[in-house]
This record gives structure tokens, sequence and C-alpha cells, in this order.
């Protein structure tokens, strides 16, 4: 059974809707998918996951930090009607919209013309806004032709237009993860490059094994859930993105044998 365990959806950063998003992954022949939108739960929330061709999980992403390293969390199964959770959320949006308008501004002051009317349309609009929302403008302009060619030239950490933003620690969405009833997992820890070891220390139940950009490596990440005990999981990190493999929904899949112990996790925490 075709299993993907990381997607995106308007509701955050990516460029389908849920159901367009479901109806693709029905067409791709997943059976399983988990919507993972960061910091919010508003695809799940709003009623907009209902298939009756796949299962689809509640799911967030969470942002966190080691030191100077992003490190991102999801949240499988959880209650997207808790109550700490839902402050959580809020919390972020509020976060996001201030750095997007700082972001927004930075790429005003580079001497880049944008539309305000949509700019603001997309704060207006429920979920996340982040940095991929703005270069998408700056594509609509004209000015680069791919969301990683626009974070490569002005939105990396460092950039002229990039803005940090305050993150809640590792530990603190771990613990809001389980008390929402959720399991843990370590998002593409091969994207840390610096205290992996130390991130790998806390109380995570799982690990993102099977990444796109952990080809190669599976080996590696299987031995290393194994060793510090970790269920395994895997998804595409869809968003759908020019530029960003895959670019279509069903480009990566993993196997419902590859990660079998977590669902059987599922299974039991769900009975």
């Amino acid at each position: 059974m075709k299993v993907d365990l990381h997607m995106h959806t308007t509701c955050s950063d990516g460029v389908y809707t849920p159901q367009e998003l479901i109806r693709r992954a029905a067409q791709a022949n997943i059976r399983m998918l988990a919507i993972t939108d960061h910091d919010t739960v508003e695809a799940h929330v709003s009623g907009y996951t209902r298939s009756q061709e796949v299962e689809v999980i509640r799911a967030i992403e969470m942002s966190s930090r080691y030191g100077e390293e992003d490190v991102h969390i999801l949240g499988y199964d959880i209650d997207v009607r808790n109550q700490a959770l839902q402050s959580y959320c809020r919390d972020y949006s509020q976060r996001r919209k201030i750095r997007a308008r700082r972001m927004f501004q930075r790429c005003l002051d580079l001497g880049y013309t944008l539309d305000a009317q949509a700019f603001e349309a997309l704060l207006a609009k429920k979920g996340s806004v982040g940095r991929p929302h703005i270069a998408r403008l700056l594509i609509e302009k004209g000015y680069f032709t791919e969301v990683g060619e626009v974070f490569h030239a002005i939105l990396h950490r460092g950039a002229p237009a990039y803005v940090p933003y305050e993150r809640e620690s590792i530990a603190a969405c771990i613990q809001l993860i389980h008390q929402a009833g959720g399991m843990a997992v370590l998002a593409h820890p091969g994207l840390i490059a610096d205290g992996l070891e130390a991130v790998l220390q806390y109380p995570f139940d799982g690990m993102e094994v099977y990444h796109p950009k952990q080809r190669g490596y599976f080996d590696t990440y299987e031995k290393l859930a194994c060793g510090h005990h970790f269920l395994m999981t895997g998804g595409s990190d869809y968003h759908g993105t020019k530029g960003r493999f895959p670019e279509n929904v069903g480009g990566f899949t993993v196997e419902s044998g590859q990660i079998e112990a977590f669902l059987q996790a599922r299974q039991r925490s769900n009975a």
C-alpha cells in the first residue's frame, strides 16, 4: 500500500487545497496520507480532509530549533481541537504574519515592486504564512523563476530579506503533541547539519527515515532510528513547488511495509 506521511496544502505553504491534494493522491493510488501543514491544523479543523478513497491522518509540522539549526517535528493522530494545540497554532499564526510583513517590507526596500493587495489577501487567510508565499509573489512579478532561486538569492538565513522568528523549544513541541494524544516524530533529520545526536536525545516517538533529501542514505537513518528505539516513518514533504522534488503527487511514496511498526502503533493507540 502506498503511503505519504508528509504533505502540505494551501493552509500553509503548499500549492493545492486539502481537497485537491487528496483527489490527486487518490489518482496516484496513495491510500494513506498525512496533511502536515506548518504550525496549523486548519485543514483538519475545517473538515476539508474527508475522503472515502484515502485515509487522512490528522497531523501537523511544528517549528523548533536547536542552536542555529531548524528542527521540525511532526505530530501524528493529534486531537486537533486540543486547547493547548489550538493556542499554539493561533500564536504561531500571529508570529508568522508579523514576520511575513517584515520580510515583505524588506523586499520593497531592496527595490522589488510587489502587489500589496495580494500580500494582504495572504495574511487574511486562515492557516500559516511563510517565505514560500513571498517567494511566489516575487515569481509572479517576474523577478525569479522558482522558489528555490528566491530563497538562494534573498530569503535564506542571513540573506537581505530574511527575518528570523521565535520558536518553541523541542521539548515544548513534543509535550504539546503528546498532550494532544499524538506521536512526535523528528522530521527529515538529514537536514540537521550540526547537533543531530543531541536532538535525538529528546523523547521522540519516531524518526522520518524515508524523505527525498535522504535518498541514498535510508540504511543510515534506519540504523539510527533502531539505535534510538524510534518508530520509522516516511513521506515526500510535498509542497507542489516548481523545481522542488517531487513536483507531482505520488512522485515519492513509501510502502506500508517499510513503516509497519508505526502503523501498528497507530492501531494500538486508536483502538
